[in-house]
């Protein structure tokens, strides 16, 4: 069998030849216009998310979340936009929104200091420091 029968009988045809998948569209990270924030542990390093609320609530569709990374004290700065499988990701505290000030032109994320305290506690107390070094862990046990 030559390569040209194979190719035109297993891929459908057009008139300028074969069909072929096109993957660049599901390289681009996704486009997130708004969302909820959320401390959450992402393939065991805990961050703080952006979660998109184009996302629907189902344990089988994947998450569309901006990753913000801890600076200093109270202050985040996003680092990526990614679409994340459901098992990679898990929210442990969702944030309310009189919590936070984002201001999305530079990136920045302020949590209130009340948040920090609380989150730093609890940190302690399930032994973040034991588990997977991470910026963010290991600055937030030292505060």
């Amino acid at each position: 069998m030559s390569l040209t029968s194979y190719t035109s009988s297993s891929l459908s045809q057009t008139s300028k030849g074969p069909l072929v998948h096109d993957i660049s569209s599901s390289c681009t990270p996704p486009i997130i216009d708004g969302g909820s924030f959320a401390f959450a542990k992402i393939k065991g390093d805990v961050c703080l998310v952006q979660v998109s609320f184009a996302t629907p609530a189902s344990a089988l569709t994947t998450v569309d979340v901006k990753i913000f990374r801890h600076e200093f004290i109270t202050i985040f700065r996003h680092t990526e936009t990614k679409t994340i499988h459901p098992s990679d990701i898990h929210i442990i505290e969702p944030i309310d929104d009189h919590h936070t000030r984002y201001e999305e032109e530079n990136g920045t994320v302020f949590l209130a200091k009340e948040l920090m305290c609380r989150m730093r506690k609890n940190a302690e107390r399930i032994g973040w420091r034991q588990s997977r070094a991470s910026r963010f862990s290991t600055q937030f046990a030292r505060q």
